[in-house]
């Protein structure tokens, strides 16, 4: 993002960051972390298409974001003390739009798909403007052909402001307002051109999980988490830690892949997960399973540990009377947490001696591999049941309860030996037909004659986590229109070749899966 102009003196300090959004900037602050993007594809009604339509297209598009950013405050405020140790939410007298949408017209002898991949990759990378400048970490950047029936839409954004399923929301709500009979849903008394003039009231801000739910933690959990924290290297003799990905703070560089799946062949993998009692979720942590075990030595990794990022919008309280989201899941926020996985040497030896001879050829999985995959990912949709089930209670934001400096804290972990050799954070399934969803909620659902907009396919990434995970896997999907999976790893740790392999694997072999029904 370029850097803009002050948006004027704050009013209200709005209240402190909560533990999820103070660890996020942290990692920012300390570049461990840069942005992450969620892209739709949206096709365009065909009154709006031609390009002597283009200043109706761009003011209909102004108009849906004001009505996003009215029904979500965290789309409204500012940073204030961004790199003390107690940051807080500020509310903003305005916004400038043209900070926050950006379009990029193409010619008709570009490639559009290869200038989505290209704009996105650099998304990710890209630094926010100075937060001093206090202005949102939010835009989105449309892409747009000649008078194609389609744009891009990617949604670019500092993590402390928000998570991955509150960006959904966003695509969501957004493509409600483009839709709405009367162009939105607010009053926009404030929209001043490319000026949002925001209510003088404070806004009503999401409140941290923390501050809304006790998380108890055991004792026992507890103290060993505290121990992980403290143990010298030298007594840290867990076998399934990536020791094989060392930590390297830079240069900082995002490598990152996408593939995408048709609808028939997603279902066709979701009919599989459901006889064999698992999700898209845990299946592709078992695929990770069997490929990192097939691109490394049984001398370089043994063992593994993953983890599943889960939404905790689930354990959130009824949304407040006067709250413009109206209900829990559909606040955009930061509520995330994660799920950890261990796969103990004798699983991993198992699973090795059922690979081919030579791995260094892409093949499909034999029978041996299908009952070994269909039984981990069993054991990982079970594990991740249980952490449900289980609530609050020894939650990793309530061990971080007990941190003091988070800066400190990210500093310090980029020192010790990797944790997990990959990691899957599922966005889920994104509703791109207003219509379908109007009508769940009571509302008009009217065609329009064919004049509607809509979502065709989404695509999610993140940028490198220096001490996080070798590689994070990414998966989102739109309902009836198939999924996208996506992969990032930092380039200063992975190599280049592993990371695009183990990519090839998981594309093969959901391709060979969607092939058996």
């Amino acid at each position: 993002m370029a850097n803009g102009s002050n948006y004027g003196t704050e009013t209200t300090v709005l209240r402190k960051f909560g533990i999820n959004e103070a660890y996020q900037l942290a990692m920012y602050l300390l570049d461990q972390y840069r942005g992450t993007v969620l892209s739709c594809r949206y096709a365009i009604p065909p009154r709006l298409s031609p390009v002597d339509s283009r200043t109706q297209l761009e003011e209909a598009v102004k108009v849906a974001v004001v009505d996003t950013v009215m029904r979500h405050p965290m789309l409204q405020v500012g940073m204030m003390n961004a790199t003390s140790k107690a940051p807080s939410w500020i509310q903003l007298q305005s916004l400038d739009l043209t900070q926050h949408i950006k379009w990029l017209y193409i010619e008709e002898n570009v490639d559009f798909e290869q200038t989505v991949q290209e704009t996105f990759r650099i998304h990710l990378d890209e630094y926010f403007p100075d937060l001093s400048i206090k202005q949102p970490g939010w835009k989105i950047t449309i892409i747009r052909q000649g008078d194609a029936p389609i744009m891009e839409v990617l949604l670019t954004w500092n993590h402390p402001q928000f998570d991955g399923a509150g960006a959904k929301v966003f695509h969501e709500d957004f493509l409600e307002m483009l839709n709405n009979d009367n162009n939105g849903a607010y009053e926009r008394t404030g929209l001043d051109g490319d000026t949002l003039r925001l209510p003088q009231e404070p806004p009503l801000l999401p409140i941290p999980i923390e501050s809304l739910r006790s998380l108890p933690v055991d004792l026992k959990y507890l103290a060993k988490m505290f121990w992980e924290e403290i143990r010298p290297q030298f007594l840290n003799w867990d076998a399934s830690q990536a020791a094989w990905c060392p930590i390297r703070t830079s240069p900082y560089k995002t490598q990152f892949r996408a593939f995408f799946m048709d609808n028939a062949a997603l279902l066709a993998i979701l009919a599989l997960c459901r006889q064999n009692k698992t999700t898209i979720t845990a299946l592709l942590n078992g695929l990770a399973l069997i490929a990192f075990s097939s691109r490394l030595d049984s001398t370089v990794a043994s063992a593994f540990q993953c983890a599943t990022i889960m939404d905790h919008r689930r354990n959130l309280p009824p949304a407040p009377p006067d709250a413009p989201w109206v209900h829990s899941d559909r606040v955009v926020c930061n509520y995330v947490t994660q799920v950890f996985h261990k796969f103990d040497a004798k699983l991993v030896t198992q699973i090795r001696s059922k690979l081919p001879a030579d791995t260094s050829e892409g093949k499909d999985l034999s029978p041996e591999l299908l009952r070994e995959l269909w039984a981990a990912s069993a054991q990982n949709r079970l594990e991740i049941v249980r952490k449900l089930e289980g609530g609050l209670r020894n939650d990793l934001i309530g061990v971080f309860k007990y941190v003091a400096d988070w800066q400190q804290t990210m500093s310090n972990m980029a020192k010790k030996r990797r944790q997990f050799s990959w990691l899957v954070t599922n966005v889920g399934v994104l509703d791109g037909n207003t219509l379908r969803r109007l009508s769940t909620t009571g509302g008009d659902t009217k065609s329009h004659n064919g004049q509607r907009w809509s979502i065709d396919r989404a695509q999610f990434g993140l940028s490198a986590e220096i001490p996080a995970a070798a590689i994070e896997i990414a998966p989102i999907s739109v309902v009836g229109r198939g999924m996208c999976v996506s992969a990032n790893w930092p380039d200063c740790a992975v190599d280049t070749m592993f990371g695009e392999r183990i990519m090839a694997d998981l594309e093969r072999w959901l391709a060979q899966l969607a092939s058996q029904l």
